[in-house]
């Protein structure tokens, strides 16, 4: 019995043992499984990517990849940085005063707008290519009215910039009216009364643009068909027997245009209208002009510079000789022969787009348009394929 019991003794003495071991065993395992859990496990290259946070990947890339990029590991190319336009004035390439051809792009007029360039149209770029063709010696600065890029090359784009004589500038319209004439009454606001705010911006710029530097302003609808480098400047155009146009004005750098150009912006700020279209455009001409020429009667002042102190006022053929009535006349190829024929002396001719298009137009076209554009804007017919818009 004895014996027995010491048997009994010894078995348990052995099964409380096993248990420990067994015990100390389950322990040992869950710490090393506690502890490979908390210790960091080392991440693939692709695993840290993944695992940063989304703003920082969307820097990395402009754009996700989709789900079977990642498992194919298929790498696309990032999208090019747009490129911004120069700001005119902090550029240190500006234009050359007295020498320069200046178009203005200002449907971009509001503090918050942008553009990009590659909205510019076939109609748009045939005008400014009319320009460097025709005028080699000059410099064409296109300006936009606010913050503007070129994120992607475009036909239409390369055909204007393989011009050697073609420049982009952008401007700020704060900056660009300091300085001048008009620059404290720009800062009140009172412009932006307007009923018609883009076209009376423009009214405003081609000035403080020829204040400045001088040159030739032309509007972005008006073609030229022959040079401008022998007409001395100083000079605008007849729009009807009482008006006188601000779609085509120049003005020199210093002396006498430089303060018809002052005259120009003084009458601007004190006969400002901002609920009349035409009162700040055509009109601060021939307000200015009548004191000037000594006439209010426009077809006295055409064409007799001595009767203006030095400034021709063309005729109505040379820039205007369409009327803003008859403009379907361009995009009508039934009569074409008639309108040919009225403007075969015209220095440019105005087509009033922002009264009528009729884009597209076929490139094989009878319309007057198409005859013009295939003569001076042949790189832009060239880029535009078979409908130009």
């Amino acid at each position: 019995m004895v014996v027995v019991a010491v048997v009994s003794v010894f078995s348990l003495i052995s099964l409380i043992s096993n248990e420990r071991t067994v015990f100390i065993n389950i322990k040992d395992s869950a710490e090393s499984t506690k502890h490979n859990y908390e210790k960091p496990i080392e991440k693939t290259e692709e695993e840290k990517l993944d695992s940063k946070p989304q703003h920082a990947k969307t820097l990395r890339t402009k754009s996700p990849k989709p789900q079977h990029a990642e498992v194919l590991k298929i790498k696309y190319p990032e999208e090019p940085a747009p490129t911004i336009i120069e700001d005119i004035l902090l550029s240190s390439s500006k234009p050359p005063p007295g020498r320069t051809i200046f178009f203005i792009e200002s449907s971009c007029y509001r503090s918050d707008s942008q553009y990009n360039m590659s909205s510019i149209k076939a109609h748009q770029a045939c005008p400014i290519e009319s320009a460097a063709l025709h005028n080699p010696n000059f410099q064409v600065f296109v300006l936009f009215a606010c913050l503007t890029h070129r994120n992607e090359s475009t036909p239409i784009i390369d055909a204007i910039i393989s011009y050697k004589n073609v420049h982009f500038r952008s401007l700020n319209l704060d900056r660009y009216a300091q300085d001048t004439p008009i620059g404290d009454w720009v800062k009140k606001g009172d412009l932006f009364t307007s009923s018609y705010l883009m076209y009376h911006l423009s009214d405003l710029l081609r000035l403080i643009t020829l204040y400045r530097f001088g040159g030739v302003y032309l509007d972005m609808d008006v073609l030229q068909l022959r040079s401008l480098e022998d007409e001395p400047l100083n000079f605008a155009g007849a729009e009807r027997s009482d008006s006188i146009g601000n779609s085509v004005i120049s003005l020199e750098p210093n002396g006498f245009g430089h303060q018809l150009g002052e005259l120009f912006l003084q009458d601007f700020q004190k006969n400002y209208m901002g609920h009349v279209w035409a009162h700040n455009g055509p009109m601060v001409l021939v307000r200015v002009l009548s004191e000037i020429c000594g006439t209010k009667n426009v077809t006295l002042m055409e064409n007799n510079r001595e009767r203006c102190q030095g400034f021709r006022v063309f005729d109505i053929n040379a820039f205007f000789e369409v009327r803003f009535d008859e403009c379907i006349l361009f995009f009508e190829p039934e009569n074409a022969t008639e309108t040919l024929a009225r403007t075969k002396n015209s220095r440019m001719v105005h087509t009033w787009n922002h009264i009528i298009t009729r884009w597209p137009l076929k490139i094989d076209s009878k319309a007057p348009y198409m005859h013009w554009a295939a003569q001076h804007c042949p790189r832009v017919v060239a880029a535009t394929g078979e409908l130009f818009y």
